[in-house]
């Protein structure tokens, strides 16, 4: 075997340029397992260099039994929009190790492959995204032994380790604690703007030592903090920090690159407002002066959502001016905020903004561009403007925002304006606090401040905001601390803490408030998704659940908002926002009770059968996902525009707000496309689309047959306007037709109130793949095909055999091997049976796993449950734990057989602690053989068992008792490495033998 490569040979063939020299002394140090606690390097130094790191140093490590280097890679961002580069980054890293074309990749690959433990060797390195808005970024997930890098936000990564899971179901949330709380090397990014949630991740590290457990944890989990100024450590246990000395920094540093990043001359003007509108009026001012003085690209950045969206609409009207109509605006202006949707901010930071900001723009604008935006730049964002305006904030982050003021360093000075109302020097700030007037009072006072005149004797002030510069002007480190926005402590996590959180079926009442373990004591951290759909009739609400569970959320719709902030707007769309854009500000009591008597109805959506539909706000609660009836008018829209959502371009309705097609298609999914009349009427009208009119009355009529559809799809797409009084279909929309005109008919699924949902002929089942992680139903009981339950049983032994092999080791791996075989016995109830055959008697047939997936609604599912006699609520975990404790004759120990037990009737997310209430008064006999095991199991014998969902089942008490022994992440672990085996299994049904093998 040849010698693993250098760092230096895999970064070089990664990115074709050298490292810098910090980059290849800690690779040197992590490929050892000597990972730091801290890692303390300037704004613009590369530390997301730190992913390239991290795989490199887990495939050098990967073969050693004692393996120190984590699988998981989390970056982490206290911010709404996590920093795109850093995925990016990522997936780039990933697409090399899928297609290496040198020996350097090719080995580190082979590592990771390694690694997986599976006979598939494809994707080396997973990635994933999780930011506010994004639900189902989760393909990372699938595969416990996969090396993976997951960009994060803190409320994504907390609520996962705490077994909350935002944006999924709670029954979801035993997974994603398994894998966030084992084999996770955390990089926590400005961990001084992240200080609470800093402490709850040490507390999660504490709780994984050995006396939190009876038997030890030994997977990886390390947390190491980014920062310029990392927060202190107690003195008992100083941190290990790198560079860990004056002479280790400057060898670390030594770098013509990195010294003409930190040496660049940043001249800030500090300039004081009358009060909030001039301050206003001043910000846009002053940028619109730079973009009229040829400076190409110009960066505002304010600390309020509401003030961003003012001053770009002001630029706009100034940009354009007197200019004709059809002439270019004198210079283009750009909004971005942590609540535009992804589907939006996608087109414009991917065209429209990375091409001509980032750090080294490979093209000019053809005319000077401001970018406005919030804080949501301040953190990592690889952009570089000429020129920079920005309202005063805290030290920290104007420092943070000037790191995107000439971010690769000039010869020359660039120029930026650091403005202030003189009102908000007489009051605390919501989300900087009394850090703000300190900073400013800190700036404007500076001895070394530079004091200019202008030609009308105007006084002026201003500092150099250069890194070096600024570390010259810095206050002793007593001082500092009061420049720094405020970060209060989290609560003490404690063991009876965790024993509530870790109880996930279901909640446990009182359920505990994760976001002050996230955000800190006082703030408030609770958020809302949403989304306008212009299919939702608001005079037949009663039809919503039903039209959202055949269209379902998709991530990229969607937008995050504050809670109490959006409450406030249902209640009066005119309210103020006073909201900033970070998580976890503090929350304006104010709004929140505002009202002018509005009462909009809304739904509340938590999958097919648990959605309602409501007007009243405070049924709203922390990541509820809602959806609203897209406007109809210019009035709906002005407010909508009041929660800081832009309009897109592109969309459906009358205002085109409705993107649900648009966001199906950018995440990759089979592209899907309603023919309704609200979501087509923009192109229906008198000067609209023939083919269209006609194609829509064919589907209303009810008595459609599949080639007339496919004719009148046909002549759409060949449709051209005859003049130019007709509007044309857009090009994004034509190519939507184009390809769902390739639908099969199996596929098309009736929307209530009228219209159809069309759906293209699948080409990457990959991404189609059935959300397991959304919804509380039996989904994974539906597959393209009947699936034999011997089958799938064997299958999803072998698999958790090899992952919990890869991932726990030797002992647990038997166990997991068995709770494969028993998983899906339950199902041998032929009451199950039947519905799982639509309702048509088994007659003896071969038990199925999973039956051909069909669309039905609600009372069609019930219907069938109800005619083949299941109770509601039954589920066939309970019942496979039944038989496995009657039947499984595999000589386990007393501890060994809970742990099966357990693993069984946990598997859909159920018995953490409880089972599910059902009421199962008359039975069905289980008389059947499989995989060479004969189940003998009388109706009267069943009706003598212990009902699971009582107290005295065992079922509760097992489960406390393998928390003790496991921890509270170890057991979820192991719950994780079965429940992805079984879906591993659903997805690849060819990946290992099916050959049935005894239970």
């Amino acid at each position: 075997m040849s010698a693993f490569p250098s760092f230096a040979d895999f970064f070089c063939t990664l990115w074709s340029k050298d490292p810098f020299p910090w980059q290849t002394m800690l690779a040197e140090r992590a490929a050892a397992g000597r990972w730091p606690d801290a890692i303390d390097l300037p704004t613009a130094s590369g530390k997301t260099a730190c992913l390239d790191i991290a795989v490199y140093a887990l495939a050098a490590q990967a073969s050693d039994p004692n393996r120190r280097n984590a699988r998981r890679i989390w970056f982490v961002v206290d911010r709404r929009i996590v920093v795109d580069e850093a995925f990016e980054r990522a997936e780039r890293i990933a697409k090399a190790l899928e297609n290496p074309t040198s020996p350097a990749i090719r080995a580190v690959a082979e590592r990771l492959l390694d690694l997986r433990g599976l006979p598939r060797r494809e994707r080396p390195l997973a990635v994933g995204r999780l930011r506010g808005g994004v639900l189902c970024d989760d393909r990372w997930a699938r595969i416990p032994s996969q090396a993976a890098i997951i960009t994060s936000t803190v409320d994504q990564l907390g609520s996962r380790l705490l077994f909350r899971g935002y944006g999924h179901s709670a029954l979801a949330a035993p997974i994603f604690a398994g894998l966030a709380g084992n084999d996770s090397l955390i990089f926590l990014d400005e961990a001084h703007c992240a200080v609470p949630f800093l402490q709850t991740l040490r507390a999660v590290q504490m709780f994984r030592a050995p006396k939190w457990s009876e038997v030890a944890n030994h997977t990886p989990f390390h947390v190491i903090v980014l920062s310029a100024t990392p927060p202190g450590e107690d003195d008992e246990e100083k941190a290990d920090v790198f560079p860990a000395s004056d002479e280790e920094r400057a060898k670390a540093l030594n770098h013509e690159v990195l010294q003409a990043r930190l040496t660049a001359s940043k001249r800030a003007v500090l300039e004081k407002a009358k009060d909030e509108e001039k301050l206003t009026s001043r910000l846009a001012e002053a940028a619109e002066n730079l973009a009229r003085s040829g400076t190409l690209r110009v960066g505002v950045i304010v600390n309020r959502v509401a003030r961003a969206a003012q001053i770009t609409e002001t630029l706009r009207s100034k940009a354009r001016g007197k200019i004709p109509d059809g002439k270019p605006p004198a210079f283009d202006v750009e909004l971005l905020t942590g609540r535009i949707r992804s589907v939006e901010r996608d087109t414009l930071v991917g065209e429209k903004l990375h091409p001509l900001l980032h750090s080294s723009p490979k093209q000019n604008p053809v005319r000077p561009l401001i970018l406005v935006s919030t804080q949501c730049l301040e953190v990592g964002a690889d952009f570089s403007f000429d020129a920079l305006v920005t309202e005063c904030a805290s030290l920290d982050a104007l420092r943070q925002r000037f790191g995107r003021l000439a971010r690769l360093g000039k010869p020359e000075i660039s120029n930026a304006f650091i403005m202030v109302a003189e009102s908000a020097l007489n009051e605390s700030d919501p989300i900087y606090g009394n850090a703000l007037r300190a900073t400013w009072e800190f700036l404007w006072k500076n001895d070394k401040a530079t004091i200019e005149t202008d030609e009308k004797g105007k006084e002026t002030r201003s500092v150099n905001f250069g890194f070096e510069a600024l570390r010259t002007l810095l206050p002793p480190p007593e001082k500092l601390h009061e420049l720094l926005a405020p970060s209060p402590d989290a609560p003490i996590l404690l063991p009876a803490h965790l024993d509530l959180l870790c109880q996930t079926s279901p909640l446990p009442y009182p359920n505990p408030d994760i976001g002050v373990f996230l955000h800190g004591k006082g703030r408030s951290t609770a958020e809302v998704y949403v989304a306008f759909r212009c299919d939702l009739d608001p005079e037949r609400s009663q039809d919503w659940a039903e039209i959202v569970s055949i269209c379902r959320p998709v991530a990229s719709e969607m937008f995050s908002i504050p809670l109490y902030r959006f409450r406030a707007w249902l209640q009066n769309d005119d309210s103020a926002d006073t909201t900033g854009d970070v998580e976890g500000e503090s929350e304006d009591s104010e709004a929140s009770h505002s009202t002018r008597g509005r009462q909009p109805k809304f739904l509340l959506y938590c999958g097919r059968e648990k959605s309602t539909v409501s007007s009243n706000p405070a049924d709203i609660h922390s990541n509820s996902i809602v959806l609203l009836p897209a406007p109809r008018d210019k009035e709906g829209v002005a407010a909508v525009r009041k929660l800081g959502q832009a309009l897109c371009e592109r969309g459906f309705g009358h205002q085109q707000l409705d993107v649900w097609e648009l966001a199906m298609q950018s995440s990759g999914k089979t592209p899907m496309l309603r023919i309704q009349r609200q979501c087509l009427a923009p192109w229906l009208g008198v000067n609209g689309c023939p083919p269209l009119r006609t194609l829509l009355e064919v589907v209303e009529s009810g008595e459609w047959m599949a080639d007339e559809l496919r004719e009148a799809l046909a002549v759409i797409n060949e449709w051209k306007p005859d003049d130019e009084s007709t509007t044309p279909l857009p090009e994004w929309l034509l190519k939507l037709f184009g390809k769902t005109a390739s639908f099969r008919v199996s596929d098309i699924a009736q929307l209530p109130g009228g219209g159809i949902l069309l759906c293209a002929k699948r080409q990457n089942p990959a991404a189609d793949e059935t959300d397991y992680f959304a919804d509380e139903d039996d989904a994974p009981s539906e597959a393209p095909e009947e699936v034999p339950l011997a089958g799938h049983c064997a299958q999803v032994a072998a698999i958790a055999e090899k992952l919990a092999r890869a991932c726990v080791g030797e002992p647990v791996a038997r166990i997991a091997q068995a709770a494969g075989h028993w998983h899906d016995t339950g199902k041998l109830d032929p009451r199950f049976q039947d519905v799982l055959r639509g309702g048509a008697p088994g007659n003896g047939s071969e038990p199925l796993a999973k039956s051909p997936r069909k669309f039905r609604s609600r009372e069609q599912a019930n219907a069938i449950r109800e005619a083949a006699g299941l109770p509601d609520g039954f589920r066939h975990e309970m019942l496979s734990a039944q038989l496995a404790e009657r039947f499984c004759d595999t000589p386990f120990s007393i501890e060994e057989s809970k742990l099966l037990l357990h693993l069984i009737a946990s598997h859909h997310g159920h018995a953490r602690p409880f089972a599910p209430v059902c009421e199962d008064d008359v039975p069905s006999a289980v008389n059947a053989r499989l995989s060479e095991k004969t189940f003998d199991l009388s109706a009267e014998q069943r009706r003598t068992l212990i009902p699971p969902h009582r107290l005295d089942s065992d079922v509760t008490d097992r489960f406390w008792a393998l928390i003790r022994r496991y921890g509270w992440w170890g057991l979820a672990y192991h719950e994780a490495i079965l429940r992805l085996a079984d879906w591993y299994a659903s997805e690849h049904p060819d990946s290992v033998s099916q050959k049935p093998a005894q239970p």
